[in-house]
């Protein structure tokens, strides 16, 4: 059964972001994807997911805290992070991260102007590799600014 659940965490966290990154991919400068990015449904799923797994796994916290020690903190939080229900919950964190900071990214690009295929790199990247897609993001911002400035 808790396999199950993980699973289905796992797909849910994963599979939902799907459709708001892709708008966001594809199309980063129309109204519906303004529409589906204004709200908090884009991080609803991995949160649902990242919650339930969380509430199944308390003990984790507790154990987290240990003997109060910094090298207690990481054997015990690497000890969660190597189960099954840890990796899910980093994985989920990870997933609401990065289409938290993509949206960032996302609605910061289109409200500046930011050229398009810029505005995709950046959220592809944001995605896919969140550093370079935040670096993307930031350098973009800063070029279109002196651009204006200039024109």
């Amino acid at each position: 059964m808790v396999d199950t659940i993980l699973l289905a965490a796992l797909v849910l966290a994963s599979m939902w972001v799907g459709p708001f990154w892709l708008l966001m991919l594809l199309q980063p400068n129309e109204e519906r994807t303004e529409k589906w990015m204004s709200g908090p449904w884009y991080v609803l799923g991995p949160l649902i997911a990242y919650l339930t797994i969380m509430m199944m796994n308390l003990s984790a916290l507790a154990d987290m805290m240990g003997d109060g020690t910094l090298s207690g903190f990481v054997e015990a939080l690497g000890g969660i992070l190597g189960t099954d229900s840890g990796a899910v919950l980093a994985w989920t964190h990870f997933v609401i991260g990065d289409i938290v900071t993509t949206r960032w990214i996302w609605k910061r690009s289109v409200d500046a102007g930011v050229n398009k295929i810029v505005t995709q790199a950046a959220v592809f990247f944001g995605v896919m590799l969140m550093p370079i897609g935040l670096a993307i993001h930031l350098v973009s911002m800063q070029l279109n600014k002196s651009d204006n400035t200039h024109s």
